[in-house]
Order: structure tokens, then sequence, then C-alpha cells
């Protein structure tokens, strides 16, 4: 089959953007019509609305560095930092790097073996300027990201794209031109093994997390509340609780985000179903709140 063909050939390829590739998968999705093809495709071209979103190969571990100013205009430039001095929270946004722009946008760098570099957000650099070393204040902070890791990135999509294109290739074997007449079952297995690493969990939990991601609740849509929520995983006896706790924070008979609904939020793992697991807690809690929020008029 020439599409095929000229993805096999673009995956191979150092010299063809891997847009064009993946372009030309999104013309062979509309041929298979499988979801979790598309919804990786679309990532990958568009980049992910949301961290969660992200599959693993999109998540590096970084060193952070810090220029540090002191007395007398002394300086200490390019200090790796040691991590352990912050708090647990804020450590975690720092500990990782998480890639969710479009795939494109770390192959057309001039050097590729460049370390890229982001910047720490002012508001954290300030509160811990003091914390690193003694008689040296923190004036900036970055993460670092090895030049190899983003080649590994985009050198892992290509990858995935060839094997899933030559598998399809081998279903068709030699007499058979259209992938439209492969069975949804076969394209379905080749897509999990190959794009998503031969993990169904993974497939649809980046098909579930890609549809929580795009679900917004209109002000005072009850209905669609607890319809978002049941597709979150949220069981039958968690949404009758999650009403119930509704109803008993009203004031004076009018819609009230109270303590009770604040207290399903926070204990929402029990509340959550098989595929609600699949999502994860975390997961789950940030989209219930946001919601919530979103059915009570609040700004998220």
């Amino acid at each position: 089959m020439k599409l095929l063909d000229e993805i096999v050939e673009g995956a191979v390829s150092d010299t063809q953007p891997i847009g064009t590739v993946l372009r030309k998968c999104l013309v062979l999705e509309r041929q298979v019509k499988n979801e979790k093809f598309r919804t990786w495709i679309n990532n990958e071209l568009d980049g992910y609305d949301s961290v969660d979103e992200l599959p693993d190969y999109r998540s590096i571990n970084s060193i952070s560095r810090g220029f540090f100013v002191g007395y007398a205009g002394s300086q200490i430039n390019d200090q790796p930092l040691s991590l352990h001095v912050m708090d647990a929270k804020d450590r975690k946004l720092v500990d990782k790097v998480k890639l969710a722009q479009p795939v494109a946008s770390y192959e057309g760098r001039p050097d590729k073996s460049a370390n890229a570099s982001i910047p720490w957000p002012p508001s954290l650099t300030t509160k811990y300027q003091q914390r690193f070393t003694q008689n040296f204040v923190l004036n900036r902070a970055w993460q670092e990201i090895p030049g190899s890791c983003l080649v590994g990135l985009v050198e892992t999509v290509r990858n995935r794209v060839l094997r899933f294109a030559l598998d399809i290739k081998d279903q068709l074997g030699e007499d058979q031109e259209s992938v439209e007449l492969l069975p949804a079952e076969t394209v379905e297995k080749s897509v999990i093994n190959n794009i998503y690493g031969g993990s169904v969990f993974i497939a649809a939990h980046a098909e579930t997390i890609s549809q929580v991601a795009h679900t917004n609740i209109a002000a005072g849509d009850a209905s669609g509340l607890f319809k978002a929520l049941s597709n979150l995983g949220v069981t039958e006896e968690g949404l009758k609780v999650l009403e119930h706790d509704i109803e008993a924070d009203e004031q004076d008979g009018k819609p009230s985000l109270g303590q009770k609904t604040m207290g399903w939020l926070k204990d929402i793992s029990k509340y959550l179903g098989t595929e609600g697991v699949k999502v994860g807690v975390e997961v789950a809690k940030r989209a219930a709140t946001k919601w919530i929020m979103q059915h009570y008029g609040l700004d998220v």
C-alpha cells in the first residue's frame, strides 16, 4: 500500500520531519478508524493539554541548576541544586521535566546535542533563594534537559510509528491493498502493542484522560456534572453521596459549595470503581474538583 510505504520511508528517514510522518499517519487513521491511534497522533502533533496525559517517554528526570550572587559581587554559576531542602510539593515541580509540546518542537533545534533548559517560576526561586548555599542568594534557577533526551523523544515516536506501519503491512499480506478491510481487532492490537508499548491499560488510560481534559460543566448543570463523574469512574453510591452532600450544603435553598461537598472531594478515592482507579486518584480528584467548581459557577 503506497501510504504505508510512505510512512515507513518517512519513519526510517533522518531528513523527513516527524510532523510530516505523523500527518500521513493521520490520513491512515481515517482509513483504519481507531480512536486510540487518533488520540495519540493528535497529541503528538498538537501537544498534550495536560501533563497528566503524558506517556512515560515524555517525562524525564532532570537536574536543577542555579545562579547565585554573594558579597562584593561574588557569584556561583551553573551550580547543581540539592532538592532535599525543598518542601515535598515544591520538589515534585522540578524533579522531573514534563515535555508536553508538539513532538516537532523538539526536532528542529540547530544543535541537537545541546542541552535545553526550563526556568523555575520566579515565585519558587524567591521562596528558596536563601536555602541552598550559605552567604549566597539564589538569583535564578532552571531545570536542565539533556539534548540526548530530546533526541530520544523524537526517535521514540519515529520507532513506534515504524513498528506500527510494518506490523500493519504484515497483516495485509501480499494480496490485500486496502487497510480498511483489516478487522478492527487486528488494528486495535497493533496500536496497543506498537504505539502504546503493549499495555491495554496505558491505551485505555490515555483515551480516558484525553476525554477528561476536554470536559467542561456549565454552571448549574447538575445532570452534566453527574454524567461526567460517572464517566470518570465514580460509582453509583458515590454519586448518591455527593448529591446528598450538595443538598446539605445549600444555604437558604440556594446552591453553595460547603464542607460536605469538599469532604466528598477529599474522600473521592472511596467512590471510584474499576475505571476510576485506572484513571488515577489524583487525576480523578483534579477533574472532579474542576467540574464541581464549574457547576457552582466558580473560576478554576
